[in-house]
């Protein structure tokens, strides 16, 4: 270009610039008409809401005009958000089940009752007192005698032998607190108070002060302390029957807790291991995967082994990784992925709501035919599998039209990377199709969150988890958790000292309740 003429060199740098400027032009186009596409579904689902609402209000006029029709009245169904070419099945129709009406019957005919009997002394018309006697009328009501902390007085009789002197005292029977000033009953009351009532134990201690005893929310947090330490090996049998079992559910939830000594506090995890029958609670300090590693027991010859029901959370990649255990996926989490879609995408996450609930619908079969897992999975092999596939297909044709960030989408994006986990439902019977076991049992922290706010320190955390799974273990066996703890206590307390073999056996839950309902 050296020989070049300088007007020929100036044409050529200003087409060149012009190109560019074209280019970029285009590009900034193209991200605009992509903002258009996405803002028209989104006017397009608040039309929809707004023709909704209208719907549901009082039926206008005659002369008024139809305020329903004319919403969306002028405004196209964006391009990419018209019905799919694959048609979702109809969804099964639920039948209502009448509401029966509230029969008020007797009271219980095992609770006690206390007799008061109002005399007839004479006639309220003329007076007289000969009277003859008839059969009476007896109404019953429901009476509330308030709980009251007694005391209980043990007195051991002392003797001396006359023939060697020998000074014998009676033995003090089995107790919860050997040297202390509380019995198991004592104990008891504040522990279900805590962890089945779900009470602070500062209100605990005004309770008991309302009752004349006063009584520091220390003290009550060593109650806690040594209840959590006694039932530590009944926590380790529900632990070992629940590897037993073959399929976990689990969840975790959020728990504030205070540093000692330290201004602030750190945010704690409880993390819920259950199953059809039983229910175990692990504290940990952070959310860190390694948590649900060492409950687990991860990489140890007493790990567990079988399915884990859970989320697609992050922190649980690492228990998949040797194979030993499977992960099952939640349809339910799926399903929240396209209600999130609906705003910007109503009608093609109505229909991805209805492929859901289509396979939804299979189990809901299963479960009235109340089917067994070989014909369960039958079942989804049957109707459950063509369902998926023919979703998946759909799934496709969607992902077609919509840009990576909208969430419809990511909706789909969440289903293919979770796909093995998702399907597992369809290799066995008894895995379920989501993790709402979990979900509700976790709900027992949620509601305790929201009274005591948070643990005094890591190893309260840790106790309340301990605590928690005796407690939540035996109201899911149907068990009154403070008579069960009020008869375990004391004879956990002497365990180690007694060493009889099998004794810890009698003891767990659920032989103590078949115990009682045989005798």
């Amino acid at each position: 270009m050296s020989g070049s003429d300088p007007t020929t060199v100036a044409l050529v740098e200003a087409l060149a610039s012009a190109h560019r400027t074209v280019e970029s032009l285009t590009a900034q186009n193209e991200a605009l008409q992509a903002d258009v596409r996405q803002l028209t579904r989104l006017v397009e689902g608040l039309q929809r809401q707004v023709a909704e609402l209208l719907a549901r209000q009082p039926a206008p006029s005659s002369a008024a005009p139809d305020a329903s029709s004319n919403a969306g009245a002028g405004t196209p169904e964006p391009r990419n958000d018209r019905p799919s070419s694959i048609t979702p099945p109809k969804r099964r129709k639920e039948t209502k089940r009448p509401k029966r009406k509230p029969r008020r019957g007797p009271p219980p005919a095992h609770l006690e009752r206390d007799t008061e009997e109002i005399p007839v002394r004479d006639c309220p018309s003329c007076g007289s007192t000969n009277l003859a006697e008839l059969p009476p009328e007896v109404s019953e009501k429901l009476d509330y005698v308030r709980a009251h902390v007694r005391v209980r007085r043990t007195v051991r009789q002392s003797v001396r032998c006359r023939g060697c002197r020998t000074l014998t005292t009676a033995p003090l029977p089995p107790t919860a607190l050997p040297g202390g000033s509380m019995t198991a009953s004592f104990l008891s009351h504040v522990a279900y108070q805590k962890c089945g009532l779900h009470l602070p134990l500062a209100r605990i201690a005004e309770d008991l002060r309302h009752q004349g005893v006063t009584m520091a929310s220390s003290t009550l947090c060593d109650v806690m302390k040594h209840v959590a330490r006694l039932v530590e090996p009944i926590v380790d049998r529900i632990v070992k029957r629940l590897f037993a079992s073959g399929l976990l559910h689990t969840d975790g939830t959020g728990l504030k807790v205070l540093e000692p000594g330290k201004k602030g506090k750190h945010r704690g995890q409880i993390a819920v291991f259950c199953n059809e029958e039983l229910t175990a609670f692990h504290f940990s300090p952070s959310k860190h995967g390694k948590h649900f590693e060492k409950f687990l027991r991860v990489g140890t010859k007493r790990a567990y082994r079988g399915w884990l029901v859970a989320d697609a959370a992050s922190n649980m990649d690492l228990l998949y990784r040797d194979g030993h255990i499977v992960e099952c996926g939640c349809w339910y989490h799926l399903r929240d992925k396209f209600e999130e879609a609906q705003p910007g995408a109503p009608t093609r996450a109505e229909e991805a709501l209805a492929w859901i609930g289509a396979v939804f619908d299979v189990e809901t079969e299963a479960d009235e035919a109340d089917d067994t897992a070989e014909v369960r999975l039958t079942r989804r092999r049957r109707e459950s599998r063509v369902l998926v596939e023919r979703f998946e297909q759909w799934m496709v044709e969607a992902r077609k039209e919509f840009l990576p960030d909208e969430e419809l989408y990511k909706a789909t994006q969440y289903y293919r990377n979770h796909r093995t986990a998702l399907l597992r439902f369809l290799d066995d019977g008894r895995i379920p199709l989501s993790n709402n076991l979990a979900e509700r049992e976790l709900g027992v922290i949620g509601r305790g969150r929201k009274n005591y706010l948070f643990a005094g320190s890591d190893e309260g955390g840790r106790r309340l988890g301990q605590v928690y799974t005796v407690v939540r273990t035996c109201q899911r066996l149907g068990i009154d958790p403070f008579a069960y703890l009020a008869d375990v206590l004391p004879r956990l307390s002497v365990m180690r000292a007694n060493r009889e073999p099998g004794l810890l056996d009698t003891l767990v839950p659920w032989t103590w309740k078949a115990a009682r309902s045989s005798a």
